[in-house]
C-alpha cells in the first residue's frame, strides 16, 4: 500500500511518456484504493499531445515532433486502472446526454505513482467493447504497424497484446470486475468544474 492515497476530487496528473513522446492531462480522482484507482476526464479540461512540426495534432511516430495544447471535449472520460494490468479500463458516455458509449480498453504500460499523480506509456493498440459487453472490435491496428515500422513495436508484442486482450474480453464477458459493477451509472460531483494542465506539467 503506498504511504499517500490521492483523495476524492482531487485533481492530478496523468503523462504518458516515451523519448521525445508526450502526453498529459488533468484528471480528478474519483476512488483510490491503493491497488486501484478511478480518475475522470470532462469536457472542458485542457491537456496536451503529440503534433507535427507545423503545431497539428498527429498520432503518427514519425511525425511526432512537438507537443500541441488541445481542450477535452465530446465525451465524459472514466478510467478504471489496477495496479499491475498492462491496460486501463474507459468508460464513454455523451456530454449532454450521458448515453453510455462503450467500454475502451486502452493497452498501456502499467501504472506508476508520482507526487502530482500517475505515469504510464500508452501502447497504441486498443479494444472497443460494446455497452452490453458483447460485440467487440480491436482499434488502431495501422498505428500500431506504424510504430513496428518505427521501431517502437515488435510483430510478437502485437502477437501478444492482442491474446492479452482477449484474456479482459473474457473478464468483461463474464461480468468480472470491474465490468460487472455499477460503474456505467456513475455521476461526477456536479461541483466539479474544467481543470486545467499545469504549465510545469512536463518537470
Amino acid at each position: 500500500m503506498p504511504e499517500h492515497l490521492f483523495s476524492p476530487g482531487e485533481p492530478v496528473l496523468m503523462r504518458h511518456r516515451r523519448d521525445a513522446y508526450r502526453w498529459a492531462a488533468p484528471m480528478r480522482v474519483v476512488e483510490d484504493r491503493g491497488d486501484f484507482v478511478a480518475l475522470y476526464t470532462r469536457p472542458g479540461d485542457t491537456y496536451v499531445h503529440m503534433g507535427d512540426a507545423n503545431g497539428r495534432p498527429t498520432r503518427d511516430f514519425f511525425a511526432s515532433t512537438r507537443v500541441v495544447p488541445s481542450t477535452w471535449v465530446e465525451h465524459h472520460s472514466l478510467q478504471l486502472i489496477r495496479f499491475g494490468d498492462a491496460h486501463a479500463t474507459v468508460l464513454f458516455w455523451r456530454e449532454a446526454t450521458w448515453e453510455f458509449r462503450c467500454w475502451y480498453i486502452n493497452f498501456q504500460e502499467p501504472l506508476r505513482r508520482t507526487a502530482r499523480g500517475f505515469e504510464t506509456m500508452d501502447l497504441t493498440l486498443d479494444m472497443l467493447i460494446a455497452p452490453d459487453r458483447q460485440a467487440w472490435q480491436w482499434k488502431d491496428e495501422d498505428e500500431f504497424e506504424n510504430g513496428i515500422a518505427f521501431g517502437w513495436y515488435t510483430g510478437e508484442q502485437l502477437e501478444q497484446m492482442k491474446a492479452y486482450g482477449l484474456g479482459v474480453l473474457e473478464q468483461a464477458r463474464s461480468g468480472a470486475a470491474p465490468f460487472g459493477e455499477s460503474w456505467p451509472d456513475w455521476r461526477p460531483d456536479a461541483g466539479w468544474g474544467p481543470l486545467h494542465l499545469p504549465e510545469d506539467w512536463d518537470q
